[in-house]
């Protein structure tokens, strides 16, 4: 299988580099864990309430205009504003 490379950002709270990226940039096909949530107060709460929090492991379906995510078992679209303001992490990145 092919790797997948991912625009990655720095983090300051640690002192190895980890590859994260907004949850737009990923393809299709690529497994995430979700890593931030930077969206207004009534969309973060919604988002965990349906089960997409922190931590939480995500497969992109699809990710043409709208995202289609897998989340616990569920399917989700989300919007590219919306997906723009998530940070994830590749599952199978090095640290």
């Amino acid at each position: 299988m092919a790797q997948i490379q991912l625009p990655t950002l720095q983090s300051q709270n640690t002192s190895a580099a980890r590859t994260t990226c907004a949850l737009n940039a990923c393809p299709a096909g690529t497994r995430v864990t979700v890593v931030d949530i930077e969206c207004s107060g009534d969309e973060a709460c919604r988002l965990r309430a349906l089960g997409f929090c922190e931590g939480t492991s995500v497969n992109v379906i699809d990710a043409r205009d709208a995202m289609l995510l897998e989340v616990r078992g569920t399917r989700l679209a989300l919007g590219s504003a919306l997906t723009a303001g998530i940070t994830v992490q590749l599952v199978n990145a090095r640290s």
